[in-house]
């Protein structure tokens, strides 16, 4: 182990490191993972995964299993001073476009053993449990990590062409690089409990919000009989009160009956909102939690930190292993930090909803949100709270351009219905609904789509593969359901470039379209 050589150096053994650890290996990187912990964290911490980060999951090859223990999100309702709706969210209802509902709620533990179980089967991937990273340094050659085994020990070292830290809120690697934290301005103690719910109790069947000034608390359906409980410490109160569980059934009682859960785990947690400064220092990148942290009031926290993970992993596949420029990691900061900046203004704006302890404010803001609910102008779906990728790599003047690719349901291999994402890797896709598109390239641009990794996929009512020039075939899927199809008919495309992390780069109606936009794509990736 001692000097080892690796393509790239994980800090950091959560949800976000694995995921990262994963998309890499499964392109034939050599990663090694470093994590002080011995053990998984065997109580939860996120609670939510949304469609994207589920499309990710499926990059992973973590176990079907796992799919199977997630619940579909109930729904959230905001309730006001006296008990009324003021402001809800309601589920989005099949077809789902991503081929998931759009938001789910799973227990962390569960998913993190998927997770390593995923990373075991991976030769190329080394995890070292209990394995501190004391230092890091760079230079043009690569990086350098020094190890320090938790349990003693000689130290070593390791080197990698890149590291990343997706060491969690208190970064060692970012702090290693002086990357400072830009404050959002949002900073409140809650406590955070939660629960297997064993008894009857009046409970709401959605996750609601507690609006109250005198104890502003959010209540969470969680996956199976799981229940968590937010409560907000208030300005006159110290935090550590709370961590004595007493204390902490004595606030519960305002919301449920205590003697019908079996508490699993209880905390006291600092929502806070901040960004760090700069996301890359040369060969050394951060993620996660190391980059960003929001209050939980839109279940992105996890969702962001795997979004990360996604658009760093294909940058690194695109230069390490399909020769392209080091350039192309400016766009990892350029479009990931402008979109978890309003996935946290959001957060942060619905946390003050909730947390409003002002009686007087919060009479005026039941009003005014009721206005807006009742006259039908309320956003009531949360994933339009989700923005689109505006900047880095997109066909900027196509409208479609950074908003997320369909999933469908196609028929695999042996005639079983299967996600497409199950099928078909994390690559530059062109996707088309026949193979007529699909021929509209050049023999020189399909030369150069298949050395950067690309694909030519047909997704259509039959599935009928097809050469293209005399080196490569076009893999083509009989789709199920028609939400490809109902997509290209809505847009009016024929055919749609697609990024590795299915964000769309652009679409085409010609083959004009599609030389132009697949030149100027060449020309940042090569």
């Amino acid at each position: 182990m001692q000097n080892r050589k690796y393509d790239v150096i994980v800090v950091g053994l959560g949800p976000v490191g694995a995921v990262l650890a994963l998309l890499l290996g499964r392109e034939g990187f050599k990663v090694a993972v470093f994590e002080q912990g011995e053990e998984i964290y065997d109580k939860p911490r996120a609670i939510v995964l949304d469609h994207e980060a589920l499309r990710i999951l499926q990059f992973c090859g973590i176990a079907p299993s796992f799919f199977d223990t997630l619940s579909p999100h109930t729904g959230t309702d905001f309730v006001g001073l006296e008990g009324q709706l003021i402001k809800l969210f309601d589920p989005q209802q099949p077809p789902y476009p991503l081929g998931w509902p759009p938001t789910v709620m799973f227990i962390q533990p569960e998913l993190e053993n998927a997770l390593r179980s995923s990373l075991s089967e991976c030769a190329n991937i080394d995890v070292k449990l209990g394995s501190r990273v004391s230092a890091v340094a760079q230079d043009e050659a690569g990086v350098r990590a020094a190890i320090e085994p938790i349990g003693g020990g000689a130290g070593y070292q390791v080197t990698g062409d890149w590291l990343i830290g997706c060491d969690g809120a208190n970064s060692f690697v970012r702090r290693s690089q002086g990357i400072a934290l830009h404050d959002v301005q949002f900073d409140e103690w809650w406590i955070v409990v939660d629960a297997w719910l064993t008894g009857r109790t009046e409970l709401p069947s959605k996750t609601t919000q507690y609006c109250w000034p005198s104890r502003p608390a959010t209540f969470v359906m969680g996956s199976r009989n799981l229940r968590r409980w937010e409560i907000k410490v208030l300005p006159h109160e110290d935090p550590a009160v709370f961590l004595d569980q007493d204390k902490v059934v004595e606030v519960l009682k305002n919301y449920v009956d205590p003697g019908a859960l079996e508490i699993w785990r209880s905390a006291v947690y600092r929502f806070h909102a901040v960004v760090a400064d700069t996301w890359r220092q040369d060969r050394i990148f951060i993620a996660g939690d190391a980059a960003h942290q929001m209050p939980p009031f839109l279940g992105q926290g996890l969702c962001a930190g795997l979004r990360d993970a996604a658009n760093l992993a294909w940058k690194l596949v695109q230069v390490g292993k399909y020769g392209a420029s080091a350039d192309l990691f400016a766009t990892y900061q350029d479009e990931r930090r402008p979109h978890v900046e309003t996935v946290i203004h959001h957060a942060k704006e619905f946390g003050l909803i909730i947390g409003e302890l002002d009686v007087q404010r919060a009479t005026s803001r039941d009003e005014e949100l009721g206005r807006l609910l009742q006259s039908g102008a309320m956003n009531t779906v949360r994933q339009r709270f989700i923005p689109d990728l505006r900047n880095g790599i997109i066909a900027k003047s196509d409208p479609l351009a950074g908003t997320l690719f369909v999933q469908p349901d196609v028929l695999d291999a042996q005639g079983s219905i299967a996600r497409f994402d199950n099928l078909v890797p994390p690559r530059f896709l062109i996707v088309a609904a026949d193979e007529s598109p699909l021929l509209w390239l050049e023999e020189d641009d399909a030369d150069a789509w298949f050395k950067v990794g690309g694909l030519l996929v047909s997704i259509g009512s039959t599935a009928r593969s097809t050469s293209q020039g005399t080196h490569h075939s076009t893999p083509a899927f009989e789709e199920v359901g028609g939400r490809l199809h109902d997509w290209l008919e809505s847009t009016g495309a024929r055919a749609a470039i697609v990024r590795p992390d299915r964000y769309i780069y652009g679409t085409a109606r010609n083959a004009d379209d599609l030389r132009r936009l697949v030149r100027a794509l060449l020309i940042v990736i090569e």
